[in-house]
């Protein structure tokens, strides 16, 4: 049984019980003086006090791998919008991949808020019990904002207009919220062609406020990606007015063309919109949107490197019967986990690291084949010096350059059709050259291809002089295989292994260690052996 299906029959607790959970919590809310959100929609529908004390009782209950932070606040009410991680070790910064999974940019689109709920009891409760979960968890650090439009969502919910799109912005500064008036559509408040989405008019429900990233809620959204870089961003939306059960994907720009990542990023939207299903079993259809317009997906694209998606859930009807929530979230969700399969690849990864020092630098990640000068830099982690690349299998040219350093590309990297590319980086300052053996610090380079089947080039960069040596480890720790290998006359050098053991024989499938010894220092790189 495929972990999709297995995620299927788990019997998620209903609505009734996981509002029993929290009820002392919205007590204890009201008791300090905050008022529940007044409530025109049906019960099954999360009113904003109820996320707040929902995502309070699962953080509580699951400390290990919960943390719950106050990400911001909204633009004219000031009401929390809060972020929920999940990952194990959660107060850590880890060097793993990110996702982020966010609801309710438009506050009439309310099913990608209980999208987002149903998720996070779906991971909490069933970490260490299914094991796709417990190993999504363990290596991935899961971010959810369910609720990024708190005050337009008090519209809705009020019943003072269900349709209505906005935040409360006090477009004309009398102080008074006029619903004609009033408002900033977030998801066109983003920094990335701006100026071209959207609309200049306060009446309009696409008003694209006064200035990039004018609204708190767009600053949310990227103050977070700022500082955890996700890999994929899954930007849920159900409005009123569209072509509906679809996954918008950037980008098509008129006059330039598809974005530079095309390959890669239609071949994920596809397969994420084959995960997700409508209620008559068909699946979504994945679909390209347009550059110019400063959307959430556009500008997670094209300014940071990640693959932001729309998943726009439904077909003109973006508030379903209450009976039909449980059904919407459970068909949306078991397809959003595709992403969580898909950053373990294909693709590339790895770190960018300081020849002299060692220390993880921020380097731009060049892929040649996928570049264009109308995104901006990929740069690696401040933290680890890590980058994330998803690709699709092929041969590419990776360049890593940095300010003051000299550049280095490697020709011929091969990513395969499974797993992600090993590709470390070491950049010497520039006018430095590669620095003799009494400073040189010792490393693996890359392993290429990895995963791989019959041989792999690991290639290093070592002292000229004493002893290298390549070992390959079990993941127990058990010397598979030993060679010895030398440098050039540049410190650079490579060696082939071809899956063997001490005794010639060959080993069986699975994760392995290479390790560089030499007399100046240690490195160590994941091989993944396929037979």
């Amino acid at each position: 049984m495929n972990r999709y299906s297995t995620i299927a029959g788990i019997k998620t607790r209903s609505i009734v019980a996981r509002r029993a959970l929290v009820i002392s919590a919205v007590l204890c809310l009201v008791v300090a003086g905050v008022a529940q959100d007044a409530f025109a929609l049906h019960e099954r529908y999360h009113t904003h006090a109820e996320v707040g004390a929902e995502l309070a009782a699962v953080a509580a209950a699951y400390p290990e791998i919960t943390r719950l932070e106050t990400l911001g606040y909204s633009t004219t009410d000031g009401q929390a919008i809060w972020g929920l991680k999940i990952s194990d070790n959660v107060d850590i910064d880890e060097d793993e991949p990110v996702v982020l999974y966010d609801g309710l940019h438009h506050a009439e689109e309310v099913v990608g808020l209980e999208v987002c709920m149903w998720m996070i009891d779906e991971l909490t409760s069933n970490y260490g019990v299914v094991d796709s979960i417990t190993q999504w968890v363990d290596d991935i650090e899961i971010w959810f904002i369910p609720l990024l439009n708190p005050d337009g969502h008090w519209v809705v919910t009020s019943g003072l207009d269900t349709t209505y799109r906005k935040n409360i912005h006090d477009n004309n500064g009398n102080g008074t919220f006029e619903l004609d008036l009033d408002g900033v559509d977030p998801n066109y408040n983003y920094d990335f062609n701006w100026a071209e989405g959207g609309s200049g008019e306060w009446t309009s429900p696409y008003y694209r406020g006064t200035a990039p990233f004018s609204e708190n809620e767009s600053q949310v959204v990227r103050d977070l990606c700022i500082a955890e870089k996700p890999v994929f961003a899954l930007n849920y939306h159900s409005p009123l007015i569209s072509m509906g059960d679809c996954i918008y994907y950037p980008w098509y720009w008129p006059t330039i063309g598809f974005c530079p990542d095309y390959d890669v990023v239609y071949s994920i939207a596809l397969g994420l919109a084959g995960k997700t299903t409508k209620l008559d079993d068909t699946s979504y259809t994945a679909i390209y949107g347009y550059a110019t317009a400063g959307k959430a997906r556009n500008w997670q694209y094209g300014v940071l490197g990640t693959i932001g998606l729309t998943m726009e859930i439904m077909s003109q009807m973006c508030i379903p019967p209450g009976a039909d929530v449980d059904e919407y979230c459970e068909r949306v969700s078991l397809g959003s986990y595709y992403l969580l399969d898909r950053v373990y690849g294909p693709g590339l990864t790895g770190h960018v690291t300081d020849g002299t020092t060692g220390d993880p630098l921020v380097a731009e990640v060049e892929v040649i084949e996928n570049s264009s000068d109308e995104i901006m830099p990929r740069l690696t982690g401040a933290t680890y010096g890590r980058y994330w690349r998803m690709l699709v299998e092929g041969t590419y040219t990776v360049e890593f350059s940095s300010a003051g350093y000299d550049t280095q590309t490697f020709y011929d990297v091969v990513v395969g059709a499974r797993g992600l590319t090993e590709l470390d980086a070491v950049l010497w300052p520039t006018g430095t050259g590669i620095p003799d053996a009494e400073t040189r610090v010792a490393g693996i380079r890359s392993v290429s291809p990895n995963p791989f089947c019959g041989s792999t080039t690991i290639s290093f960069i070592a002292p000229v002089s004493g002893a290298i040596t390549v070992e390959i480890y079990s993941v127990s720790g058990r010397l598979i295989d030993r060679m010895s290998a030398t440098a050039s006359s540049t410190g650079e050098g490579e060696i082939i292994w071809k899956g063997r053991d001490l005794a010639g024989e060959s080993v069986s499938s699975g994760v392995y260690f290479a390790r560089l010894v030499t007399e100046t220092g240690t490195d160590q790189q994941k091989v993944v052996f396929i037979q």
